[in-house]
């Protein structure tokens, strides 16, 4: 028996899963931080800002599992089309990919900072790997809120040009990552 070398014409269910579960746990944390920024000091606001704090924990966690597994993985073959699409797809994949390590990483140290330690779920805390100290707090959470936005206008353009591609080139580039939509024939 031999191995089918036939190239991919998508990605593989769990490239799938973890890019749909990362895109859902960001915009869980973008939603519980809008949320805390708006509510009065109190225990719910501790309660949301634990949540957010855990989601992104979790952010860091999938992106790291993603990052290792496309390392690992067999990529579809690469879409035809100009060398500068080409190009700009790779960078707007490794500018999501620091920008979603540098959010929670940011947070992280931000929240050990504060001289707060960082709750993951109710389950355990992470040990803190920074001193406290307030200014650098409020430095690191101006960077973090910063980086945050950031990930939302990246994420929204990944998500034009997965639609452009889709309707206008229409080279089936939104069915290599999207269960049950078709992806483009070699």
């Amino acid at each position: 028996m031999t191995a089918d070398t036939t190239p991919a014409l998508r990605y593989d269910p769990f490239s799938q899963a973890l890019h749909w579960l990362t895109a859902l746990t960001v915009i869980g944390a973008f939603a519980t931080a809008q949320i805390f920024e708006e509510m009065a000091k109190g225990p719910a606001k501790t309660e949301l800002v634990g949540l957010h704090i855990s989601v992104g924990v979790l952010v860091m966690a999938l992106t790291l599992i993603r990052f290792a597994w496309q390392m690992a993985a067999a990529r579809p073959t690469p879409l035809p089309g100009s060398p500068w699409l080409q190009y700009a797809a790779r960078a707007m994949h490794w500018a999501l990919y620091a920008a979603l390590i540098a959010v929670p990483l940011t947070g992280m140290v931000m929240v050990w900072a504060k001289g707060r330690e960082v709750g993951v779920f109710g389950l355990f805390a992470l040990p803190p790997l920074v001193a406290p100290d307030r200014e650098f707090a409020h430095t690191v959470e101006e960077l973090h809120e910063f980086a945050g936005n950031l990930i939302i206008v990246l994420a929204g353009l990944h998500a034009a040009a997965a639609i452009f591609h889709q309707t206008v080139l229409r080279d089936g580039a939104l069915g290599r990552m999207l269960p049950g939509v078709r992806a483009a024939q070699a």
